[in-house]
């Protein structure tokens, strides 16, 4: 299902079966979420596949017929949504989608992951906790900082709230993201994007 689509950006999900939670079941249970993606995204590009930069970073290929542009992507899965983020080639774009659940164990964690100065703000409940999490992981991935420590990644000075506004920006590296929390009607994940276009928005 399309989630989001603005800003020349689209945010595809699929449901991920709870049975499939753990070991390869759970693999097996994402790389198909994923090519069910692939399909819905590119339907005119039945062998777009998915591979993955020496960071771990994944990228589109294509075997026969491919598209004019390479889209940039970006991928995340919870315990039960997988989720494929499209974007114009050269946008920098990181999603993340974390369910509810974990936002008591991130308690626990906080202080690993939020920063002294983020941690009165960020810090203050479960779920803005949840939401610290999933736009620093979204940032990791879109600006490609491999090894670069959570308690580095800078934070929005707003809360994300809404999908279809700009929710928050944040600098990093000298170049602005656009922070979006992204809507995923019934059910328990919360999916947030991160983007810095080729462009200026």
């Amino acid at each position: 299902m399309l989630l989001f689509d603005n800003y020349d950006i689209k945010v595809y999900a699929t449901p991920l079966q709870r049975s499939s939670t753990t070991g390869g079941r759970r693999r097996v249970a994402e790389l198909a979420a994923v090519k069910s993606l692939l399909r819905e995204a590119f339907p005119t590009f039945p062998d777009a596949r998915i591979a993955h930069a020496a960071s771990g970073a994944p990228y589109l290929i294509f075997s026969g017929k491919a598209p004019a542009e390479i889209p940039a992507i970006s991928i995340s899965h919870s315990r039960d949504l997988a989720v494929l983020a499209v974007a114009p080639e050269g946008t920098r774009i990181g999603v993340d989608a974390e369910t509810g659940d974990r936002a008591n164990q991130l308690l626990r964690v906080a202080p690993r992951f939020l920063s002294q100065q983020q941690m009165p703000f960020w810090g203050s409940s479960p779920s803005t906790l949840l939401r610290a999490w999933t736009i620093k992981e979204a940032l990791y991935k879109a600006a490609g900082h491999v090894g670069m420590g959570l308690l580095e990644i800078p934070l929005p000075l707003e809360v994300p709230v809404d999908a279809e506004t700009p929710d928050g920006r944040v600098d990093m590296d000298g170049r602005p993201y656009t922070v979006l929390r992204v809507d995923a009607p019934g059910c328990g994940s919360m999916v947030m994007l991160v983007f810095a276009p080729p462009y200026s928005l």
